[in-house]
């Protein structure tokens, strides 16, 4: 392979952990939901703008160049090709990360008066993990309001929901 190349691996429905399969493919209205897609899980992938926990392609892209090897994942919803997330993986990195950030203001703050020359790194460090940070965080906010609008339906509901939401993507795909 020359240097410079970039190799696309696609797995459907596949993940490292959790398994990311869509369970529920070719599924008619009388059957029952083994895993509803629209019943919060935070171990389970999922999709923001579907706002449900669809299906995905794990999808790895490597590109090999002189001195590195870089990699890529990403698992692209199979209903609407957005990237998904696992709300309980994503958790404790936006902690990470807006924890750091608080660090680096505090530092900049104690630095201002006699370490001027510093504080400019400090907002930058801050800036630079505050914005994936915040980013996270959005996301999460996202999650963490459908599900609690979610859990405030009782299971029925919720049961026929997914149902109609299964049947549509079905409808769709055909």
């Amino acid at each position: 392979m020359l240097s410079g190349d970039l190799l696309t691996e696609r797995e459907a429905g596949s993940c490292p952990v959790e398994g990311g399969s869509v369970e529920w493919v070719e599924m008619t209205a009388e059957e029952s939901l083994q895993k509803n897609p629209l019943v919060p899980d935070s171990g389970r992938y999922w999709c923001y703008r579907c706002k449900a926990h669809n299906g995905f392609d794990h999808i790895i892209k490597r590109t090999r160049r002189a001195r590195s090897n870089d990699t890529y994942e990403k698992m692209s919803c199979v209903r609407c090709q957005a990237s998904m997330f696992n709300p309980a993986r994503t958790k404790p990195v936006m902690y990470g990360f807006l924890g750091i950030t608080l660090v680096a203001l505090l530092f900049a703050l104690a630095l201002w008066r006699d370490y001027e020359d510093y504080v400019a790194g400090c907002l930058g460090f801050a800036a630079f993990f505050g914005l994936i940070g915040f980013m996270k965080l959005y996301y999460m906010n996202l999650w963490w309001s459908w599900a609690r609008l979610q859990k405030a339906k009782s299971p029925e509901q919720l049961e026929e929901e997914g149902r109609q939401y299964i049947v549509s993507f079905e409808k769709a795909r055909k």
